[in-house]
């Protein structure tokens, strides 16, 4: 048979649900082991990231139409049925003969002849699902596709109205921003050579440094540009916790939990090359992306690799804790995540965050600052961990900020705090601690 896109976003989901690794990181490998066109690659990196998005909904279409429970089905019935309901309610791209006799055919080969018949009926009742039309059964999680737990816990949170806002936006495609190395390359270079690419970009939000790229983002990957560092690709909101730690020339930095070092760079491009910067993590994989980009750079970080919660660091000046965290802040470009998660892991984060934190701080010079940071939007991630940390430790202040970041993104508690559908960002938290 001939392989396509369907085929290989097969593969990479069963791989998925099978092994229970990150999605990107089961997709990487599968990319790496195969060979595919530049189109099988976009269209299965899309038809993977909306299947395990929309993932609950598409359960329910297909159960509709199912005389029996949908845990009985064959799992790889199963996912054909998602993915074929995928394109067939969702996807207004595709027509809906190619997408029933694709599927069909496909369920055929790769399953079993006996299945044909079962997608054909199932895939041309799907066609004539109105995809806009919610029954009024159907709970927000089944209907936004989120775990029911999560949704309950953002209401408390959020309230309901802030709640599904925060779902749409996190089951809309994902905005794609590149940090533009003003540091080493003049400005006006850098956005004539996006030009000549034929780049289509806007400016992202509070910055002059960023960019939101509307289309071209594989030309700007395989570019001189991206190859010599003259753009990076990091959100805006990442970028602000790196603005908010505002390192300076000569200074001894450490950046933990750090991998795969897309922080590290920016803090290295605003120490124009003059001082010392250490970059750790725990993981050796993810040091490796670190150190490997760090090389392809020329840029002389030093790259360990270490527990933060642990193990003995330089004293330093400033300290950036990227903290682990579970994520729920990028959700939009990381649809798997919730899933991935149950609720025992804020707590179990809270306890790791609040190790890395305690020990960390006896590395920081007097006067020097922490920026904790997270991509979560869980208190028991943020506030709880910093208010914990304060409260023990009375020689620690929250600094004040000084127009450092955008005032829009501070909170009362003079902390940067992203509600990603406000600020068309992702979500992120990070307070700057001062030792006194």
């Amino acid at each position: 048979m001939i392989y396509d896109a369907r085929y290989h976003a097969f593969k990479i989901l069963k791989n998925f649900y099978k092994k229970n690794h990150r999605l990107k990181y089961v997709r990487d490998q599968y990319y790496k082991n195969n060979n595919l066109s530049q189109n099988e690659l976009n269209r299965s990196l899309v038809l993977t990231n909306e299947v395990v998005r929309w993932s609950r909904r598409l359960d329910y279409w297909i159960n509709s139409h199912l005389n029996k429970p949908i845990k009985k089905l064959n799992p790889s019935l199963h996912l054909v049925l998602k993915l074929g309901y995928y394109e067939a309610v969702m996807d207004t791209e595709v027509p809906n003969h190619a997408v029933v006799n694709s599927w069909v055919e496909l369920a055929k080969s790769i399953i079993s002849n006996k299945f044909g018949g079962l997608v054909n009926a199932l895939l041309r009742k799907a066609i004539k699902i109105d995809s806009k039309k919610r029954n009024i059964n159907l709970t927000h999680g089944e209907w936004f596709s989120f775990p029911d737990w999560m949704i309950e816990r953002w209401v408390d949170q959020f309230d309901e109205e802030d709640t599904l806002t925060l779902c749409d936006y996190f089951n809309s495609p994902p905005y794609i921003d590149v940090r533009l190395n003003t540091s080493q390359f003049e400005l006006e270079l850098i956005l004539n050579m996006i030009e000549k690419l034929g780049v289509n970009w806007e400016k992202s939000p509070e910055s002059n440094k960023f960019i939101r790229v509307k289309s071209g983002v594989g030309k700007l990957l395989k570019s001189e540009l991206f190859k010599v560092g003259m753009i990076n690709f990091q959100d805006r909101a990442s970028g602000a916790v790196v603005e908010l730690l505002d390192p300076q020339k000569g200074e001894t930095i450490l950046d933990v939990c750090a991998a795969p070092g897309t922080k590290t760079n920016y803090i290295f491009e605003r120490m124009n090359g003059d001082g010392h910067l250490f970059a750790s993590d725990i993981s050796s994989r993810r040091l490796l992306k670190g150190r490997t980009r760090a090389t392809d750079l020329k840029l002389p970080i030093k790259w360990l690799q270490k527990d933060a919660s642990v193990d003995e660091f330089p004293m330093a000046d400033r300290i950036l804790i990227d903290a682990p965290c579970t994520g729920t802040g990028v959700i939009a470009r990381r649809p798997d995540i919730r899933w991935r998660r149950k609720v025992s892991d804020f707590d179990n984060m809270n306890i790791i965050q609040t190790n890395i934190l305690n020990n960390m701080s006896k590395y920081l010079k007097p006067k020097g600052t922490i920026v904790y940071a997270t991509c979560s939007l869980e208190k028991e991630e943020n506030w709880d961990v910093v208010s914990s940390f304060l409260e023990l430790n009375d020689n620690f202040i929250i600094k004040s900020q000084n127009n450092l970041i955008p005032k829009e993104w501070i909170n009362n508690n003079k902390c940067l705090e992203i509600f990603p559908p406000n600020d068309k960002v992702d979500g992120m938290f990070a307070v700057n601690i001062q030792k006194i």
